[in-house]
């Protein structure tokens, strides 16, 4: 109840409220308190919180002598732990390192896209020489849940040099999210990779080498590039295609749509929009968090989905449309959006390379794509 005090309420009262106020010179240089003031709240919070992490990490220190490896099981397996994805890495290799272990036999269980470049380095530097290691490390496409490695393989889109890190995946994230999240990629990044699963039959991916601004057409011309995976025949169909735009393709994406189309809009190759949600199921519930749980149930059962697609496959592949049928308003399945962590040049699919195999069947060659 001090003046200072009541003071200080007022301006944060009319700052709250948009005004724009000035801290006066009595208030910018608080005196110290005396000695038997109570401690700040922070203060304790934090001092609470310091003793907590010293009593865990005797408990982690448990872990690391144990030589039961069900225990690093368990421990990387858990959904939640208080711990960075580069900790757990770190107490995983001391683990190893201690029991004669391979960390790479634990490599499914962690997330090297949520790693930054230098420790993504620095975990390499630390194993033997590998040929596979620095692109499952540095790649995030590897631990993509849509496509497999052998496949990214056909396109050389497994290379160790495409620092691929995702910023959207429906795996952990919401398909509600999946449009928006587009649009602002599209507009932040120059390189784009967004992978979708169309059906279970067909996984599409659309790279986008160019900023396309919100909300506007954007001229693309022959820079984009559609992959196509069918699962007809396993990782070795020869129907897997990679294919360019044309000259007058143009692009536009807002927060509800995404479309791909030559010229004018009656001819568009890949269209995404948001879906209309069949309510019956929850529209009576009188509690909103219940309306969106129910919702998110209908999602799960595949009666209503988050985002809808229809694709013109007979501009991929006769084979591919005769083989998945009319793709119309379909639900999408599945999503993952990745810019490079940062660019490189010549690093990511040069046109030249992609124009090799324009109307081709992919080679099998190690470097077919990308320098």
């Amino acid at each position: 109840m001090s003046p200072q005090c009541q003071q200080l309420n007022r301006l944060f009262s009319q700052s709250v409220d948009g005004n724009r106020i000035r801290v006066p010179p009595e208030l910018e240089d608080p005196p110290e308190p005396p000695p038997d003031t109570p401690p700040f709240i922070l203060d304790v919070l934090h001092a609470a919180s310091t003793e907590f992490i010293s009593s865990v990490a005797n408990d982690f220190q448990f872990i690391e002598d144990d030589q039961n490896s069900d225990i690093m099981d368990l421990l990387l397996s858990r959904d939640k732990i208080a711990m960075s994805e580069f900790e757990l890495l770190q107490l995983t290799m001391r683990w190893c390192d201690r029991h004669a272990s391979n960390v790479m036999e634990y490599s499914h269980l962690f997330n090297f896209s949520a790693i930054s470049d230098e420790q993504q380095i620095w975990f390499i530097n630390r194993l033997p020489p590998s040929a596979k290691i620095p692109s499952l490390v540095r790649n995030g496409l590897l631990q993509s849940q849509l496509v497999l490695p052998e496949e990214l393989r056909r396109f050389d889109l497994d290379h160790h040099n495409l620092h691929w890190k995702p910023v959207f995946k429906s795996a952990t994230d919401r398909m509600g999210g999946f449009i928006s999240t587009a649009c602002r990629s599209l507009e932040l990044f120059h390189k784009k990779l967004i992978i979708l699963t169309v059906d279970e039959r067909l996984t599409l991916a659309i790279y986008v080498p160019v900023k396309i601004e919100k909300a506007s057409e954007v001229q693309v011309d022959a820079n984009v590039r559609v992959f196509a995976f069918p699962r007809s025949q396993g990782s070795h169909s020869p129907n897997y295609r990679v294919l360019p735009t044309k000259a007058t393709y143009r692009l536009y994406c807002d927060e509800n749509t995404f479309r791909l189309y030559q010229l004018k809009k009656g001819n568009t190759w890949i269209f995404l929009t948001r879906s209309q949600f069949d309510d019956a199921k929850f529209r009576n519930e009188k509690s909103k968090g219940d309306r969106r749980r129910m919702k998110e149930q209908t999602v799960e059962a595949g009666a209503n989905f988050d985002c809808r697609i229809s694709v013109a496959l007979d501009k991929i592949s006769r084979d591919i449309q005769q083989y998945v049928g009319r793709v119309n308003r379909a639900g999408v399945l599945g999503a993952v959006i990745s810019p490079p962590l940062f660019h490189l040049l010549n690093a990511m699919i040069s046109n030249e390379s992609i124009g090799n195999l324009r109307n081709q069947q992919p080679r099998r060659t190690v470097n077919e794509v990308s320098g």
